[in-house]
């Protein structure tokens, strides 16, 4: 039994794994099961006609666990890879499933807001110390934790916890006016 998996190439560079976070997921979630697999790249810009006979709609990923059966969605991808290989588990807890899940659209109303004083600011921060609190009390690995940088980690639906963003907090000293700068992989940016 092969397992197999089609996945974006990146742009460019059809040998090269792209950058669909999808696609992404799914190979995190056999890397962490150790279950071997051939991944397939493909060039979203020029499909060929073997990947659009087993996904017509030429989405990634698929999926097929060695049965010729091909799967879409990487949610119901991670589920049957989870039913199919289920050691380790990798299925949140059903009691941490909503840990973190306020913090993405508390960020998006902090940054649309215009208002200082709409509470948009005390929100997110409230959700970011839940979540710190939470990683404290019930991850055992290692989370860096500097000033003014913050790292912040969320559990995923595969169990594992992986890095969200990296939120540096600063307030300006001649406007008053907060401001946050998202970072990733070390390439700052203003917002």
């Amino acid at each position: 039994m092969t397992v197999e998996v089609c996945v974006k190439a990146a742009a460019g560079a059809p040998d090269t794994l792209g950058d669909c976070p999808f696609s992404q997921r799914v190979l995190l979630t056999l890397e962490e099961k150790k279950v071997p697999y051939e991944m397939k790249l493909v060039d979203l810009g020029n499909k060929p006609e073997w990947f659009l006979k087993i996904s017509p709609e030429g989405k990634v990923p698929v999926f097929n666990s060695g049965d010729d059966k091909w799967i879409a969605d990487s949610d119901v991808i991670t589920q049957v890879i989870e039913e199919k290989f289920p050691t380790p588990s990798l299925v949140t807890p059903p009691e941490y499933a909503s840990v973190g899940s306020k913090i993405f659209p508390s960020f998006v109303k902090f940054l649309k807001s215009k208002d200082a004083s709409d509470g948009s600011e005390k929100a997110l921060l409230d959700e970011l110390q839940a979540l710190d609190e939470h990683l404290k009390a019930h991850c055992s690995c290692a989370i860096p934790q500097f000033s003014p940088v913050r790292r912040h980690w969320v559990p995923t639906s595969t169990g594992r916890m992986y890095q969200l963003l990296i939120l540096t907090w600063g307030r300006s000293s001649s406007t008053s006016k907060s401001h946050w700068s998202i970072s990733k992989a070390g390439r700052s940016q203003k917002t």
